[in-house]
């Protein structure tokens, strides 16, 4: 039997071993895959929860174009875990309140709208406050208090997220807290 010099055969091992490398390559390569597939889905999620908690709280706080916000508050007239109603520098009667995890705005005698206006078309957004209490509510002694005439801070911690809002399923969820500080002007 003639051997050909210019053909050499794989041992088992060295075809094990092949099958092996390969294996460890496509399988990290795949983790890889899911991950930047998972990412590319849930950052964007995260970063919409992130700004509609900033935009609510900077309406909560400073106001929009229709009234202005806690900031210009002069009197307190109405107090509780997840409803707050104020008159601003304007004199106009203002109320925030979170209802079926959405928060509302009534500015006088119109109607109660959700904010910010982008939000109701946003699929599956809750927005609710930590623990289920948007608003704590602290007198001149930084002692917390329940009568609206001695409010003179509000502490809002806000939770914005789409369904769970876990990262394993896709979603995203941003807890943002602020304060504002009741200097009752006149």
């Amino acid at each position: 039997m003639r051997k050909n010099k210019f053909f050499k055969g794989f041992t088992l091992i060295e075809l094990i071993m092949v099958v092996l490398i390969i294996s460890i390559l496509a399988g990290s390569g795949a983790w890889l895959m899911a991950n930047t597939v998972k990412n590319s889905v849930f950052i964007p999620n995260q970063m919409n929860m992130d700004k509609l908690a900033n935009d609510v709280l900077d309406i909560m706080i400073e106001g929009d174009a229709q009234a202005h916000g806690l900031r210009f508050a002069r009197v307190i007239s109405a107090i509780a875990a997840n409803d707050v109603t104020f008159i601003n520098q304007d004199n106009i009667t203002i109320r925030y309140r979170i209802v079926s995890n959405q928060l509302l705005r009534t500015i006088g005698a119109a109607t109660e709208v959700a904010i910010p206006a982008y939000v109701s078309s946003l699929a599956s957004v809750t927005v609710t406050g930590k623990s289920g209490t948007l608003f704590t509510y602290y007198d001149a002694n930084e002692a917390v208090t329940a009568t609206a005439a001695n409010v003179r801070r509000i502490v809002m911690i806000l939770i914005a997220k789409t369904g769970t809002g876990l990262y394993n399923n896709w979603e995203g969820q941003s807890e943002q807290a602020s304060s504002v500080s009741i200097d009752r002007l006149q």
